[in-house]
């Protein structure tokens, strides 16, 4: 308990330090990439037993849907469309990032936040669930036609890494294994989240020093993303009650980048895999702003130890 304790509150260094031991480490690009997929799908599996199946039953499904339809395949089309314009090198990473499903930190930060749980968590379960085929249909849309990309080795790639350890976690939830793990689950998904950036950032290792002033300048887009992402969904229904818009604006904020890192480093270039990496850190940044947002406009006063709960 006191380790995963202290795993989940000081997300922030472990995430900083996984950063600098992936630059300094030896030997670490040459592990196999298959060891991404098998951390990606660890985080996934201990990640689902945080979901509340029965409080997902509890509120309408329309405007959930809608938030989904608009804020994954139509904003991250628009914002493709927009980069593709300005900038078409990070055009698919801006993609990639914007497709990336509502993480499971979403629902306990909306708790502290003051927001509406069930509807956190319907974003986690929907987002999460249909991400191995959206993904990879918009890919195949939007991104194949201008290059070579195998849209059906990514498809099977989140299938094995997403959706079947979504799957194969339900079996468990009502043993007691799974009350354990949702005390303790920084355990397993703080070291996941860790590898899969050391491991990233190793193999793009000499990209990331012979382009270090666009590296940095990643960190800052990704920023203004974050931001943007927060801005839709605080503004999506502004009729709505304030713990509804909470809820809204931090599942289309808190996502899941590791599952986007992962398909980067797979089957695209390191400059794309560089860009979500640097996404990690705009994770936690984007976070912290959304909370000062809070505590001027609605009162809200989280700890800061709070909202780095990794997701």
């Amino acid at each position: 308990m006191k380790v995963a304790r202290f795993l989940r509150t000081n997300f922030i260094a472990v995430l900083l330090a996984s950063v600098t031991l992936g630059f300094v480490l030896p030997g670490l690009e040459h592990v196999p990439a298959t060891f991404m997929i098998v951390f990606l799908a660890t985080l996934i599996f201990v990640s689902s037993f945080q979901i509340s199946l029965s409080e997902v039953r509890l509120i309408s499904p329309w405007n959930p849907a809608i938030f989904y339809i608009l804020r994954f395949p139509v904003l991250a089309i628009l914002l493709w469309t927009i980069t593709n314009a300005i900038y078409p090198p990070l055009a698919t990473a801006v993609l990639l990032l914007s497709l990336a499903p509502s993480g499971v930190a979403s629902p306990g930060v909306s708790s502290i936040y003051r927001g509406n749980v069930s509807l956190s968590i319907l974003a986690v379960v929907l987002s999460s669930f249909l991400a191995p085929f959206l993904i990879p249909a918009v890919l195949q849309l939007f991104v194949a036609r201008q290059v070579d990309l195998d849209v059906l080795s990514i498809f099977r790639t989140l299938v094995i890494s997403v959706f079947i350890p979504l799957v194969a976690h339900v079996p468990f939830r009502k043993r007691p294994v799974a009350g354990w793990l949702r005390k303790n689950d920084a355990l397993f998904v703080v070291p996941a989240i860790a590898l899969l950036v050391m491991l990233v950032i190793a193999k793009q290792k000499p990209f990331i020093l012979e382009n270090a002033l666009e590296s940095a300048l990643f960190v800052a887009v990704t920023i203004v993303l974050y931001l943007l992402y927060y801005a839709f969904g605080w503004l999506l229904f502004p009729g709505s009650e304030q713990r509804n818009r909470v809820s809204y604006a931090l599942g289309s904020g808190v996502n899941n980048t590791a599952i986007v890192i992962v398909l980067a480093y797979l089957y695209f270039s390191p400059e794309i895999s560089t860009f979500l990496v640097s996404a990690e850190l705009a994770w936690v940044a984007s976070m912290v702003i959304f909370k000062r947002f809070l505590d001027q406009r609605v009162g809200v006063h989280p700890t800061t130890s709070d909202v780095v709960d990794p997701g």
